[in-house]
């Protein structure tokens, strides 16, 4: 059975053949982190809190792995865009190395959570979060070889696969959180064990289906050649330190809110992310499909139909984003209420009314990013995200003087998400003018020569 698209030959119907199973999987992905934390809040408010305290800091170590699967990913596709097999091989083998010096590393930094929580200012959960976070962070080596061995698959052009097991993942996770949370009374240790149990099952069989040989890229050290880490590290750093950057954006942010409205401002603002991740499912498998199709296409010297891929993709993306965002704001209330957060219904009013903004101008963003990385160079998106995130800290500093009820951090977030929209359409224009300049001058040069 053939698993693996052709990107080059057809673009665009090979983009919607890849996204199919991918849109199918944001989906579900976005409505179990509505089961999931639905679970969380069951137990009381403080294991609630706590776990929204200490969530960026997971969202950092599942970051490095999906850094890495980025990173991987972009240059297997750009392999065999080329048709360089051995190539592609190579790049998976290190992705491996990669995964294990950083599981290293952040099982050693699990001895520093304490004082990162602690600036926080969230004192009152700090054993609760530390509790959540060990685990996670001992057993990180489980995300990272996970998240490489989707992103390596989905490189090849394989988009099935790890579609199916990340959603048995998910629904594996949702029958162990109950478990180990009411029935073996766990509580907050008993939602990082059964998140680490069950991305256990995704990591050993999609490791099985390479060391069978099912792939098309095989898992066999007669490959390896020294120097495709440094080539993985250019993407995937980048990569990480905007997951990173966000980590700390979002701990400051929990900082103010915990000094304005208290745990229920930590509460809105983790509320509100898991309902923009709802939103924003489609856009999360169309970036996720850019980056293996673009990697393809900027391998093959296919720049025209890279910039009319982006166009099309980008336009979809906008119209499906606003008519989401417009359905979520009239029936708001009901969605946060899922989640036992109640008593402030005028910041709800307006999140739910920047959202309608905030997520059909991220589409711009994220977008041009997956691009970016897909064609390898991911440090012009480092650069504008160590901006952004200086730009939305001063921001947010400054309005929360004058705004009160989180009111600042909002506004915040909404001017920095359509201030760095324009700056990255603009970017992905320049980069896309260069690349097609370059062609012709190398045709003329081959030419004139010839």
């Amino acid at each position: 059975m053939k698993y693996n698209v052709d990107f080059v030959t057809n673009p665009k119907h090979a983009f919607w053949q890849f996204t199919r199973p991918l849109l199918v999987l944001s989906i579900f992905e976005a409505c179990y982190s509505f089961v999931d934390v639905f679970w969380v809040s069951q137990m009381d408010q403080k294991s609630f809190f706590a776990v929204g305290v200490a969530i960026p800091l997971f969202t950092l170590i599942y970051g490095i792995g999906k850094a890495l699967g980025v990173g991987t990913n972009s240059i297997i596709a750009r392999e065999m865009g080329q048709h360089d097999l051995p190539g592609a091989e190579n790049s998976i083998l290190h992705g491996i190395i990669a995964c294990i010096i950083m599981g290293i590393v952040i099982a050693l930094a699990s001895f520093f959570i304490k004082d990162i929580l602690i600036l926080t200012k969230a004192n009152s959960s700090l054993e609760l979060s530390m509790a959540y976070l060990r685990p996670l962070f001992i057993f990180s080596f489980v995300f990272l070889f996970a998240n490489l061995f989707v992103s390596t698959l989905q490189g090849e052009g394989n988009s099935r696969i790890p579609t199916t097991m990340l959603i048995i993942t998910n629904i594996l996770n949702l029958v162990l959180d109950p478990i180990f949370i009411f029935v073996l009374h766990m509580g907050v240790s008993g939602v990082s064990i059964a998140t680490i149990l069950s991305n256990t099952v995704t990591a050993t069989y999609l490791l099985y289906w390479y060391l069978s040989g099912k792939s098309e890229v095989e898992l066999n050290f007669k490959y390896f050649k020294p120097g495709i880490v440094y080539e993985i590290f250019i993407v995937a750093i980048p990569s990480f330190l905007t997951d990173s950057l966000w980590c700390v954006t979002s701990l400051y942010f929990n900082r103010i809110l915990i000094e304005q409205l208290g745990q229920i401002g930590v509460l809105l603002y983790g509320t509100s992310s898991r309902i923009q991740s709802l939103i924003a499912s489609p856009q999360k498998a169309f970036s996720r499909a850019l980056i293996s199709v673009s990697g393809h296409l900027f391998g093959a010297n296919k720049t025209e139909e890279l910039i009319n891929l982006y166009y099309y993709v980008l336009k979809i993306s906008i119209i499906i984003a606003i008519i989401t965002t417009v359905i979520f704001f009239f029936i708001r209330d009901y969605g946060f209420a899922l989640f036992s957060v109640t008593g402030a219904p005028e910041s709800v009013f307006y999140i739910a009314l920047a959202g309608i903004i905030i997520v059909p101008v991220n589409e711009v963003t994220v977008l041009a990013r997956k691009i970016i990385d897909g064609t390898g160079k991911s440090y012009y998106d480092l650069i504008l995200s160590i901006c952004m995130v200086i730009f939305e800290i001063m921001i947010a500093t400054l309005l929360s003087h004058y705004f009160k009820h989180g009111i600042g951090v909002l506004l915040a977030i909404l001017i920095a998400e359509i201030v760095f929209a324009i700056i990255y359409f603009t970017l992905i224009i320049h980069l896309f003018d260069k690349h097609r300049k370059g062609k012709i001058e190398k045709f003329h040069h081959y030419h004139s020569t010839g």
